[in-house]
């Protein structure tokens, strides 16, 4: 793949379109401005969720609602969006719709304030636990009354199900918007026996919070020295042999000291069972070796493949001149997806122009993240590098916007933000790339 230029084209094709809107970059909103995004592709990008990472990104509502006015297609897309809010299915692709029902209705569109009203009651995806679809969205639009509305149907709704954090989610927004006091006034002053059941129950949960915050100040103290000090090396050699899964192995592998890894790394040497070394090794998914041992390296190559997983996890922690020579073997022969993440701590001079001649992007796009992801920490941990056109690249190609905002800051820092760059952040689908100021 060329990787000369990652600029905008003037004239974007759909597919183009369809990856601009996918990966939330700012040319999108650019080329809605200039009536060149065509309204297939920005209609499919309302009606479908396409961010890569629905934990960490924010729903791009407001992103797409700001495209759709630029572009001119508020009337165009309304009609196919009122029609996916009457048939929802898919939870995810349900909270962008519904966003997106909040600004046509804060513009004006009664209908689709309606509809929020209607899905916050009859709660249409309740059985797939996404029964608090509409609540933010009509909090927002409708202040106390839509609070109201929400805390009613929740309160209908404890009357067979227990209290739980999408009731603390719509109080905690609610007091961010209306302030608790008033919310207070309102529960405390109604007859509504949904509305007093929602009252009640909040003020039991918080009864029980503040009995548990002293039973847990209690056994905090005790509780540290059962994970961290009383944890002998030999209690977790005995689990690794037996446990299935041992996360708990890596946080004391973060705090043992060098004798006890040592203890570790002859266990590693010694044994042979895929499972056992799986767990062995999350030892030292946050910790280098106090001494380096090749044994990571034959197990980077294992035939189990989230054995080998683990051991690239483990290998990337240390820096040693056998794990260069092996990264450079690598980088000549197979391309392992984990191969960038040896030179975080490996690097030389001139291994970032190696990088991007080697660079050649997989198809599935959870290995795209993980390959440029590495090397924005190629990028971060080694500043004396050229970030000029790697991090352009990373910029360009990685699905995720908060990976995108890294690469742009370790352009900033070298002054390496080209102009097209600069004015498309402006209009990206992270905030925090919006908010940056370039000089």
């Amino acid at each position: 793949m060329n990787y000369s230029d990652v600029s905008p084209p003037p004239v974007p094709t759909p597919a183009e379109q369809r990856d601009a809107l996918a990966k939330g970059l700012g040319r999108a909103r650019l080329w809605a401005e200039q009536g060149i995004l065509t309204e297939t592709p920005l209609k499919e990008a309302c009606l479908q969720d396409l961010r890569y990472d629905r934990m960490c990104e924010e729903p791009r509502g407001g992103w797409l609602w700001e495209i759709i006015n630029a572009a001119g297609f508020r009337n165009a897309i309304r009609v196919p969006l009122l029609h996916a809010l009457h048939n929802l299915s898919d939870p995810e692709n349900a909270r962008q719709l519904c966003k997106l029902a909040q600004h046509y209705a804060a513009s004006g569109d009664a209908t689709f304030r309606d509809l929020l009203y209607q899905i916050v009651t009859q709660k249409p995806l309740a059985a797939t636990d996404y029964d608090f679809l509409g609540e933010s969205e009509l909090l927002a639009l409708e202040g106390e009354r839509g609070f109201l509305c929400a805390a009613k149907s929740r309160g209908a709704q404890l009357e067979q199900i227990d209290w739980d954090w999408p009731e603390e989610s719509l109080l905690r927004e609610a007091g961010e918007l209306i302030g608790e006091t008033r919310i207070r006034e309102l529960l405390s002053s109604t007859s509504d026996p949904d509305l007093n059941r929602f009252f009640e129950s909040w003020q039991q949960q918080i009864r029980e919070r503040a009995e548990r915050k002293q039973q847990k100040q209690r056994h905090h103290k005790k509780q540290q020295r059962q994970q961290t000090e009383e944890t002998s090396v030999e209690t977790v050699l005995e689990a690794a042999l037996g446990e299935t899964n041992c996360h708990w192995i890596r946080r004391w592998g973060i705090q043992a000291n060098p004798a006890e890894l040592n203890v570790v790394i002859e266990a590693l040497k010694s044994s042979e069972a895929p499972a056992i070394l799986l767990n062995l090794l999350k030892v030292f998914s946050n910790r280098a070796l106090p001494e380096f041992d090749s044994r990571l390296i034959e197990l980077c190559q294992h035939p189990d493949p989230e054995l080998q997983r683990r051991a690239w996890v483990a290998l990337a922690n240390n820096s040693h001149p056998e794990i260069r020579e092996f990264a450079n073997r690598q980088l000549n022969e197979n391309h392992p997806v984990y191969l960038f993440s040896l030179f975080i701590r490996n690097y030389q001079p001139g291994d970032d122009n190696r990088l991007l001649a080697a660079l050649t992007l997989p198809h599935d796009v959870w290995e795209i993240h993980s390959v440029l992801g590495d090397l924005v920490e190629v990028l971060r941990e080694n500043p004396m590098a050229d970030r000029s056109r790697l991090a352009m690249v990373i910029y360009r190609f990685t699905p995720c916007e908060i990976c995108r905002y890294k690469a742009v800051r370790l352009l900033y820092e070298q002054s390496a933000i080209p102009a097209w760059m600069a004015e498309e952040c402006r209009f990206d689908s992270y905030a925090d790339t919006c908010t940056l100021t370039f000089a």
